[in-house]
C-alpha cells in the first residue's frame, strides 16, 4: 500500500513537470512534498542571453573588489537592454565594444532589437497569477532625456521606440526642473524605491538615457513569520552580528560539492539561487563563472532542506565606467574616439561620447517574498523526483551571493552578495 501511494506521488511529480512547463497561464498545484514548482531553471545557451549574464557577473566581481567588505547588487538585464538601446546608434568600434558586452555573436542591429524586444514581451507580459492575483510583478522602462538642440536622427529614435517601447524627451538641462522631472520618472517606474538619483550635473549633458527595472515577487512556498526569531550571522572578519534568521523545511532545489552549497527558492516563473560557499565567500566570487552556475544547477536535486535565510534589506549605488573600460568598452567613453553618429552628426558640434554610466539597486527580502528595484543612467556629453532522506541543512549564516533569474529565458535580473544583513 506504500509503495502504491509512493508511485502515486512520483507520478504526480513527473506529471506536473512536463504538463507545467513554463507557461504563465499554467502555474502547477502544491504536489505532496508542498513545491509548487518542480522544474529546472531555464539554461539557454542564446549568445544574448550568456552575454548579459556573464557581464553581469563580471560586473559584479569588480564591484565587490572595490568594496569586498559591503553588501552589493547589480542587475545585468538593466545595464545590457540600455545599452542595447545604444547601440543603435553607435558606428566601428564603439558599437564592436558594446557588442562584445552583450551580443558575443555580433547579430546585426535589427536582429539584436528582435531579440530584447521578444524578450522584454515575454518577461512584462508573464501573468503569474494566484486566486486573481499576480504573484509575480516585473516591469521595465526605457527614456531618452535629449536636449533640445540636439537633432537626433530618426533611425535612433524608431527603434529605441518600437523595440524598445523608449519614451523620449525633449529638455533644457539648465532648468532646474528637468532634474526634478526626471527623477519623479525614475521614482515612478521603481515604485519609489529609488528616488533622488540625480542631484545635479557638473555640465549640462547632451543626452541622457535611463532604464529601469521593477520586480516584485512572492514566494511559492512562504516562510511562516512565527519562526523568525534573532540569531548569529558570522562576518568574514570574525564578528558575529543578531540578525531576524527566517526558519524552514522546505524541498528545494539543492547542489551541493566541497566548495559550495546552493540552494533554489522559487517565485511563480522566476526564482532565486543562493550561492553558499564553504570557505572565504570573496574568495569564491573571484573565481565564479557562468559555467559553474550552469553545471549546478544542471546538477541540483529536488531536496528535503532545514532552511535558515536572513531577511535583508538595502540599496546601493555603483559607477561603472571604470569596470567596462577594464572590460573592453573603452572608445564610448573617449570625447576623441567615442563613435555615436548613428545619434546625432558630428557636425552639429555635439561630439557625442559617454561621459558617465551608473547603476542604483534595491533589494528586500522577507518572508512572503522579494521586492527589487534597478535604475541604469547613462549621460552622454558633447564634445527529478524527491529523494527521501534526512533534511540537509542549509544555514545561511554566513556572507553569501544570490541570483534573481526569469525561469523562461534564465536571465539574471539581480545578482549580489549579502555580507551583512543589517547593512542599509
Amino acid at each position: 500500500m506504500k509503495r502504491t501511494k509512493l508511485l502515486v506521488v512520483l507520478l504526480t511529480v513527473m506529471c506536473m513537470v512536463v504538463i507545467g512547463g513554463c507557461s504563465s497561464k499554467n502555474i502547477s498545484h502544491i504536489n505532496q512534498t508542498g513545491l509548487k514548482n518542480t522544474e529546472k531553471p531555464a539554461f539557454n545557451q542564446d549568445q544574448v542571453y550568456v552575454s548579459a549574464n556573464t557581464t553581469g557577473l563580471q560586473l559584479l566581481k569588480g564591484i565587490c573588489a572595490d568594496s569586498k567588505d559591503k553588501n552589493a547588487i547589480f542587475s545585468p538585464l538593466s545595464l545590457s537592454t540600455i545599452l542595447a538601446v545604444l547601440q543603435n546608434g553607435a558606428e566601428g568600434k564603439t558599437r564592436q565594444e558594446i557588442n562584445t558586452l552583450i551580443n558575443l555573436d555580433q547579430l546585426p542591429t535589427e536582429r539584436l532589437n528582435e531579440k530584447y524586444h521578444m524578450t522584454i514581451e515575454k518577461i512584462l507580459k508573464s501573468d503569474y497569477e494566484e486566486n486573481g492575483k499576480k504573484t509575480t510583478v516585473i516591469e521595465l522602462a526605457n527614456s531618452l532625456w535629449v536636449q533640445e538642440k540636439l537633432p537626433v536622427k530618426d533611425t535612433f529614435l524608431k527603434p529605441a521606440h518600437n523595440y524598445y517601447n523608449t519614451e523620449a524627451f525633449n529638455v533644457n538641462f539648465t532648468d532646474k526642473n528637468t532634474i526634478s522631472t526626471m527623477n519623479q520618472w525614475i521614482e515612478d517606474k521603481t515604485h519609489g524605491r529609488i528616488f533622488n538619483h540625480i542631484s545635479g550635473f557638473d555640465s549640462p549633458p547632451a543626452m541622457v538615457a535611463f532604464n529601469s527595472l521593477y520586480f516584485n515577487g512572492k514566494w511559492q512556498i512562504p516562510f511562516d513569520p512565527s519562526n523568525t526569531q534573532p540569531e548569529k550571522f558570522y562576518l568574514n572578519n570574525g564578528r558575529t552580528v543578531k540578525v531576524d534568521m527566517m526558519n524552514a523545511d522546505q524541498w528545494i532545489g539543492y547542489y551541493e560539492n566541497d566548495q559550495v552549497q546552493m540552494g533554489k527558492f522559487d517565485y511563480f516563473g522566476c526564482n532565486m539561487l543562493v550561492i553558499l560557499p564553504k570557505g572565504d565567500t570573496n574568495d569564491y566570487l573571484r573565481h565564479l563563472d557562468y559555467e559553474q552556475i550552469q553545471t549546478a544547477l544542471s546538477n541540483a536535486e529536488l531536496r528535503k532542506v532545514k532552511v535558515k535565510f536572513p531577511k535583508f534589506s538595502f540599496n546601493q549605488k555603483n559607477e561603472l565606467v571604470s569596470h567596462l573600460q577594464a572590460m573592453g568598452m573603452e572608445s564610448a567613453f573617449d570625447s576623441n574616439k567615442a563613435d555615436f553618429s548613428g545619434i546625432a552628426d558630428g557636425s552639429t558640434n555635439f561630439n557625442l561620447f559617454i561621459s558617465k554610466i551608473s547603476q542604483e539597486c534595491f533589494i528586500s527580502v522577507d518572508e512572503e517574498g522579494t521586492e527589487a528595484a534597478a535604475l541604469t543612467s547613462v549621460i552622454l556629453s558633447g564634445s527529478a523526483p524527491p529523494r527521501e532522506n534526512a533534511p540537509v541543512k542549509f544555514y545561511v549564516n554566513k556572507p553569501f551571493i544570490f541570483i534573481i533569474s526569469d525561469d523562461y529565458n534564465g536571465l539574471f535580473l539581480f545578482i549580489g552578495k549579502v555580507e551583512n544583513p543589517l547593512d542599509k
